[in-house]
């Protein structure tokens, strides 16, 4: 369910809040109050033990009191003087009172006497007590065992005759196996307490599941028998005796430095838990009492001094939200809310907002009739504050740039209307002048279409030229390309030539050779004598032969080097004749070039003369249709006079502050339109020469 009321929201938290201090609370006793009350039960283990011992501390100082006013009676002195066993019995009967134990003996420790037994005569100096008051003459207390009585408090005593001399020693103690002692610890203190001879229970108040005193039964836990017996310290624990759990604490009892026994002193610890469960029981009840308390509290503060003023204040602010504020019709202006803590205060001021914005809203009311009314006269001066000052001056400035803005329409109708028959009349004019101008774009077209036909011609002239260039271009470069081959060939000549003129180098050094060769055999044949003769004939014949091989070279070299000459002449020739073909080649290029390009100047000159000419008749239709709509202008004119006149009207049902003058501009002030002169005219002719507007 969605929850509406602020109140109970609060309620809500403030129940959350106090549930969870419940809880903790209960959580912290819950895990608190166990540690807290094992620890108290501890502490009362250790103050009952205390108590314990001090209960022996003090069974030993009555014992040795006792011993000491027994050992400085009269009576008692007197009767072992005169050994009169009756009167030294009464005697001692008087002050047996409260004593378990009292032993008189003689100064070497032999027994005349017993209070608790009838035995004597038995010699008892073994007693740390007795031996130590004979020997050294002295009072003295102890704890010690006795074979008769156990383990006891004793307290011992010389006893000296009228001159000084010893006569004996008096002994007093306590049994400590007397439950009686233990009984009254516990009475007192509320513990278990029990009284150890060693490791054993001499005195309890502990009983069995028999129902018996659990004496003369062993301790068995050696932790506590090492802590106490052997090292003489109190030692505190958990234990378990006999189904039953204890917080335990152990002290020695200590005689001439040795520890002859214990003390005991337990508290049971469900005497503890049941304390602790009753404790946390109250503890949780209380706090839930005190929750419920608080919840309830919450509730009808919430309810009477938050819900309800709200609710108030949320009705009034609806009114406010809803536009009620009493304008209209008889409205509550009041909460009815006069706490003087937050929630009064802002009724407080909720009743002054309304009230101030009453006074905005019907101030802003009464200047909107104004307005609706066409009264521009009056600004508002209602005291406004904060940011309702925004709209006081939106409101004077409305009115103000109403004032303004109607002033400005007056006077702009008025200058509306003196401008429309200027205009009008420039229209007129306007529109004599478009139909001048009309005829001179038309003549203007044709002079136009007459130029781009003779630009046309001039286009396709230049195409031809372009084309014959580009022939004499090609042969041209074809002749510059055979001059080279035959430049080429030349040079092979002049090559070969080179290689025959070598060759017959080669034939000339043979013949040289042949002829020496002759002349070495004509020389042998010479000195063969008449033997050689016949070989002399072979080689005068060969060197003939040498001779004229030799000739026909040197000729065949002459001619060709005169070839060579003329190849090399001619190859020259050729050469420069390359050169002048690609000077031509050259020439023909840019001649071409420049052909090409005026042949598509002259296209792109015909395509503007081609645009211009699409341009100027579309200038011609725009000419003709400005000349309609300047005759339209002129109609609209005449019938804008009729709507200023209106709007002057209607501008007058207004007040205006100084009735608008302020604003109006005087008819002589008013601009004047000037229609511009018409177009001159101009002569076309035949087409060659442009005329002037």
């Amino acid at each position: 369910m969605k929850i509406k009321s602020l109140g109970l929201k609060v309620s809500i938290i403030v129940t959350l809040v106090i549930a969870t201090i419940v809880i903790i609370i209960t959580y912290v006793v819950s895990t608190q109050s166990t540690a807290m009350m094992m620890g108290l039960s501890e502490r009362e283990a250790v103050v009952a033990n205390s108590s314990l011992v001090k209960e022996v501390q003090r069974l030993e100082g009555e014992a040795l009191a006792r011993a000491r006013i027994i050992a400085y009676s009269f009576n008692i002195i007197e009767a072992m003087q005169d050994n009169d066993d009756v009167a030294l019995k009464s005697a001692l009967q008087y002050y047996s009172e409260g004593m378990d134990v009292i032993t008189l003996t003689d100064s070497n420790g032999n027994v005349l006497m017993r209070v608790h037994s009838d035995m004597v005569g038995d010699n008892v100096m073994s007693q740390k007590a007795l031996s130590t008051a004979i020997n050294t003459l002295t009072s003295t207390s102890l704890i010690e065992s006795g074979s008769a009585t156990g383990m006891a408090t004793r307290g011992a005593a010389p006893i000296f005759d009228f001159d000084g001399e010893l006569i004996g020693a008096v002994v007093c103690g306590h049994n400590l196996s007397n439950p009686e002692y233990v009984d009254y610890i516990k009475e007192l203190l509320g513990a278990e307490i029990t009284i150890f001879e060693g490791d054993m229970r001499l005195s309890s108040t502990i009983i069995d599941d028999a129902g018996n005193r659990v004496i003369g039964t062993q301790l068995t836990n050696q932790a506590v028998i090492d802590a106490v017996l052997i090292n003489r310290q109190d030692f505190s624990l958990q234990i378990t005796l006999f189904g039953h759990e204890y917080f335990a604490n152990y002290s020695p009892i200590i005689s001439d430095g040795e520890a002859i026994g214990m003390l005991f002193a337990g508290v049971p610890i469900e005497a503890t838990l049941a304390d602790q469960r009753n404790m946390m029981n109250t503890v949780i009840l209380l706090s839930i009492v005190c929750g419920v308390a608080g919840v309830i509290l919450v509730f009808v503060f919430n309810i009477f001094s938050v819900s309800r003023p709200l609710k108030k204040i949320g009705v009034f602010a609806e009114k406010i939200k809803t536009g009620d504020l009493g304008l209209s019709k008889v409205s509550e202006s009041t909460i009815a809310v006069r706490s003087s803590d937050e929630v009064g205060m802002m009724a407080r001021t909720l009743e002054a907002a309304y009230s101030e914005l009453k006074g905005y809203i019907g101030e802003i009311k009464e200047k909107m009739t104004n307005l609706a009314d066409g009264d521009l006269t009056k600004e508002t001066d209602f005291n406004f504050q904060g940011d309702f000052v925004l709209i006081k001056d939106a409101i004077n400035e409305i009115t103000r740039n109403l004032n303004q803005t109607l002033a400005e329409i007056n006077t702009t109708s008025a200058q509306v209307s003196i401008g429309a028959k200027q205009v009008a009349d420039g229209a007129q004019s306007l529109a004599q002048g478009s139909t001048e101008q009309a005829a001179s774009v038309q003549q203007l077209s044709s002079s136009i279409a007459e130029i781009a036909e003779s630009t046309k011609a001039n286009a396709a002239t230049a195409d031809r030229t372009s084309k014959l260039s580009a022939n004499i271009k090609e042969s041209a470069e074809r002749g510059s390309r055979q001059m080279d081959e035959m430049i080429s060939a030349v040079k092979d000549i002049n090559d070969a030539s080179t290689s025959i003129s070598k060759i017959i180098k080669t034939i000339d050094d043979i013949a040289f050779q042949t002829n020496i060769l002759a002349l070495n055999a004509a020389v042998e044949a010479a000195r063969a004598g008449q033997h050689g003769k016949g070989f002399a004939v072979v080689a005068e014949e060969v060197r003939n032969l040498a001779s004229k091989s030799a000739e026909a070279a040197k000729d065949t070299d002459d001619m060709i080097q005169d070839s060579m000459k003329k190849a090399e002449f001619g190859s020259k020739i050729a050469g420069e004749t390359a050169e002048s073909l690609s000077e031509i080649v050259s020439g023909i290029n840019e001649s071409n070039q420049l052909v090409i390009e005026i042949a598509e100047s002259s296209e792109q000159q015909s395509m503007g003369i081609s645009q211009i000419n699409t341009g100027i008749d579309q200038v011609a239709q725009v000419v003709q249709q400005n000349s309609a709509t300047a005759q339209q202008s002129a109609a609209a004119s005449e019938q804008m006079s009729g709507p200023s006149t209106a709007l002057q009207q209607l501008i007058s049902q207004f007040k205006l502050k100084d009735n608008g003058k302020s604003f109006n501009l005087p008819p002589s002030a008013a601009p004047r339109y000037e229609p511009s002169p018409a177009p001159q005219s101009f002569d076309a002719g035949d087409g060659g020469s442009f005329g002037k507007y």
